[in-house]
């Protein structure tokens, strides 16, 4: 009669199974921030590329308008800006400029920008991106300001970036003058970036920058003898 000998299957003990549980657990700690990063500067990248994207069609615009950009350009003469007294703009009061809607400051540069996509920063979770020129609208679709004061000739000028800027007295369009000196308090909020934000040069170059570096980068521009510094942030219905 044979005997068979079956032998014994080895398995991990108790103690074998919470060392590797707990060696995934500290594997897991140490990658997951890693993938965390490289998924936000991933984000970061594309805003770059939208942000670049707009600043190659804002000069593009103003190669053929004079140096001007949409909102410094007349509705009449095909930009979004209404003086007072226009007869399309029959609210506006005598003393200050107003404009067209808000959102035709992109929509202006339809054509050298393509598709509204590139208008929504892939970290705001606020917007949505349009599909169609037609039917976007600043407050839904836009998450970029615009530098009302920003002048083509003038490289270090701000001619857009991200819209999670306070300061400059509030509201939604903030402004800082000569007078604010070392006072500046434009600041990146906490919405976007961990408290830094994009902004786009009229050179057409996009910097990453922390609160500090916006605020030297108005004082930059106040220095060159511009009397304010005027933004617009994302707007309208």
């Amino acid at each position: 009669m044979n005997i068979r000998h079956r032998c014994a299957k080895p398995a991990f003990t108790l103690i074998e199974l919470l060392v590797v549980i707990a060696i995934i657990a500290i594997l897991a700690g140490l990658l997951l921030p890693a993938l965390g990063q490289a998924k936000s500067k991933a984000k970061r990248t594309i805003d770059v590329n939208q942000l670049a994207q707009f600043g190659k069609g804002a000069s593009a615009y103003a190669n053929d308008n004079d140096s001007k950009y949409p909102w410094q350009v007349k509705v009449s003469a095909g930009g979004t800006l209404m003086l007072a007294g226009d007869p399309a703009n029959p609210f506006q009061s005598a003393q200050d400029p107003g404009y067209s809607e808000w959102v035709d400051n992109f929509r202006a540069l339809s054509n050298e920008l393509v598709t509204p996509k590139i208008l929504v920063c892939p970290e705001d979770r606020t917007k949505i991106i349009a599909e169609d020129w037609s039917f976007i609208t600043g407050a839904e679709n836009v998450s970029y300001f615009v530098g009302l004061t920003a002048e083509q000739p003038k490289p270090t000028t701000i001619l857009s970036g991200d819209g999670n800027v306070i300061g400059g007295g509030g509201g939604l369009d903030p402004s800082w003058n000569q007078a604010a000196g070392s006072s500046i308090d434009a600041e990146w909020d906490v919405t976007l970036h961990k408290q830094h934000g994009h902004i786009v040069l009229a050179d057409g170059s996009v910097q990453y920058t922390s609160t500090p570096q916006l605020r030297e980068q108005i004082s930059t521009i106040l220095a060159l003898g511009i009397t304010n510094v005027v933004i617009s942030k994302p707007q309208g219905f």
